[in-house]
């Protein structure tokens, strides 16, 4: 695993309304999931998304503890959200977390996570020891256990 501590969520809009409000144009991975109660950092400071909901199409609301008015959440926008490594386990999808926690870090001996990116509703990881590989990022060739992310399934490298 990488050093790293804390990802990119997303970044901060707008203020919608008056009640305390925020635009979120999050990571689309983070999408799938409902935000309430996660914990959060911004400028350094923690905070924990009181409310988290969906407005039109792939727009999303966030509305912080104890942040209530439009005066309180002006300061907020265009900062960026980060989610802390200790979260991983909340973001599980196919049996995988987001990749994005593992950008840099080692798989095994040979293997390191380069990038990652989306291929409309796929999506894939960049694998580079002496060659860059792409491989679809699913169960069918990656397993999480324990903390760890593995390559199970060396067929496209062949």
């Amino acid at each position: 695993m990488t050093n790293k501590t804390l990802f990119l969520l997303g970044q901060l809009g707008k203020p919608h309304a008056l009640n305390g409000y925020l635009y979120l144009n999050q990571e689309i991975y983070f999408r799938n999931f409902d935000l309430t109660d996660l914990n959060v950092v911004v400028d350094s400071s923690e905070f924990k998304i009181e409310k988290f909901k969906t407005h039109l199409k792939n727009r999303y609301l966030v509305k912080f503890h104890k942040l209530d008015s439009i005066s309180s959440i002006e300061k907020f926008r265009g900062k960026d959200v980060y989610v802390s490594l200790t979260q991983i386990d909340n973001f599980i999808s196919d049996n995988l977390p987001w990749p994005g926690f593992f950008i840099s870090s080692i798989l095994n001996e040979k293997y390191h996570v380069k990038n990652f990116f989306y291929a409309g509703e796929l999506m894939f990881l960049t694998i580079f020891a002496t060659e860059e590989y792409t491989i679809p990022f699913n169960s069918n060739f990656f397993k999480y256990e324990n903390g760890n992310l593995e390559i199970i399934n060396f067929d496209l490298f062949q």
